[in-house]
């Protein structure tokens, strides 16, 4: 058996434990998503460029650093 989380009341584990328990919430997935709709996680994006391993916080910041701008005519 995996391990077991509680949050707000509700247990989570990768388990399936529905048939089990009265308060199941879900697998670690379900429990990320109960903590982002009460604030207490985030998804944030990264873009990433394989050529140079960087990780920009931005597609703006991607292109700038990872093109070089045409002059303007």
């Amino acid at each position: 058996m995996g391990k077991r989380y509680k949050y707000r009341g509700k247990i989570y584990c990768d388990d399936d434990l529905s048939e089990e328990i009265d308060n199941y919430g879900g697998d670690l997935v379900d429990l990320f998503y109960d903590m982002e709709d009460n604030g207490d996680a985030k998804t944030v994006s990264r873009y990433y460029s394989p050529q140079t391993n960087e990780v920009y916080e931005s597609p703006e910041e991607f292109v700038e650093c990872e093109l070089t701008a045409e002059p303007e005519k």
